[in-house]
C-alpha cells in the first residue's frame, strides 16, 4: 500500500482515477482526517474537475453497502448483550435472594438460641 505522499506524489495530469485509487483516499482519510480533501485537491488541480463528485458518489456508495451489512450484526449483537445483561440480573437476583436467606436463617438460629436459653435458664 502506498504511503499518503507517495499517493498525493503519484497524482498527475491525464492518470486514469479508478475506484481503487479512490479506495486508497477513503482509506487514508480514515487513519489522516483531512487527506481526502488534499487528494481531492490535487486531483482537481491535475484536471479531474469531477473528482469530488467521484469521490463522494463512491464513498456514498461504499458506506450504505457497508451500514446495509452491519445493520444485522449490530441487532444481533444488541440481542446477545440483553440477553447477557438479563442473565446477569437474574445471577444478582438470585444471590440477593440467597444471600437474605442466609440471614434470615442466622437470624433464627441467634432467635431460638435465645429462647432456648430462657427456658432452660441459662
Amino acid at each position: 500500500m502506498a504511503s499518503r505522499e507517495e499517493l498525493l506524489a503519484g497524482i498527475r495530469p491525464g492518470m486514469r482515477l479508478t475506484k481503487g485509487f479512490i479506495r486508497s483516499i477513503y482509506s487514508n482519510e480514515i487513519s489522516c482526517p483531512g487527506f481526502a480533501e488534499k487528494a481531492v485537491a490535487a486531483l482537481e488541480k491535475a484536471g479531474c474537475s469531477r473528482a469530488r463528485q467521484y469521490y463522494n458518489d463512491w464513498v456514498a456508495e461504499y458506506e450504505e453497502a457497508y451500514n446495509a451489512e452491519i445493520r444485522p450484526v449490530a441487532h444481533w449483537y444488541r440481542l446477545e448483550c440483553e440477553k447477557r445483561w438479563k442473565k446477569r440480573q437474574e445471577e444478582g437476583e438470585e444471590k440477593r435472594k440467597q444471600e437474605e436467606m442466609e440471614l434470615l436463617l442466622k437470624r433464627k438460629k441467634r432467635l431460638l438460641m435465645q429462647k432456648s436459653q430462657i427456658l432452660t435458664g441459662n
